[in-house]
């Protein structure tokens, strides 16, 4: 928001204003570089590309990356976790509540008998690949699984991600690394753009 002329700065928040200016130029930066990288124009495709769930993909892909999980002992420690984390909301109806999360919903996003061994045999069988159902199971807490439909969609449209259709019917999605580079290399810029104002 640019500031009204003899207004002066209020006292105290300078740094406080420079680095609420750094977020906002790093939300809109993310939306413009993901949306320049895309192999695909389509309007239809870009408008999902600039809904904030594709920022929490693109996140998600970038923690895998950055904090090595690439084992399948990995992504099974990875769920493990998501499913205590779910059953943590569930004991707190005020934050299920804030975060639009209904007990139903936590239930089906948990990884169970038949779902974690799936998950792993897909890992083991290519690495990086997760069932689209169960990409929306880790996401779940930001993102539908409808909204996680169309954003897998669209980044596979923009040339992100690889979607395959398996013999059982499940489609398995893959990261080609992409997407995650141009969020880390953003991160990246961000940490430079705010220590040079330190």
């Amino acid at each position: 928001m640019p500031k009204p002329k003899n207004t002066p700065e209020p006292s105290g928040w300078e740094k406080e204003l420079e680095l609420l200016e750094s977020l906002r130029w790093w939300q809109k930066e993310f939306l413009d570089r993901v949306c320049q990288a895309s192999q695909s124009q389509d309007e239809r495709v870009l408008s999902v590309l600039r809904l904030e769930a594709t920022y929490h993909l693109a996140e998600f892909y970038f923690q895998l990356r950055a904090r090595d999980i690439a084992a399948p002992e990995d992504v099974g420690r990875l769920a493990e976790l998501h499913n205590q984390y779910v059953v943590d909301i569930m004991k707190d109806p005020a934050k299920m509540e804030r975060i639009g999360l209904n007990r139903e919903r936590a239930l089906e996003a948990m990884f169970t008998a038949d779902t974690m061994p799936r998950l792993l045999q897909n890992w083991r069988e290519r690495s990086g690949a997760i069932d689209q159902s169960n990409l929306a199971r880790l996401l779940m807490v930001v993102m539908s699984t409808e909204t996680c439909r169309k954003v897998v969609v669209a980044c596979a449209e923009a040339g992100f991600l690889e979607r395959a259709r398996t013999p059982y019917g499940t489609m398995l999605v893959t990261s080609n690394g992409k997407l995650e580079e141009l969020f880390g290399r953003l991160l990246q810029d961000l940490h430079c753009r705010i220590g040079g104002r330190a």
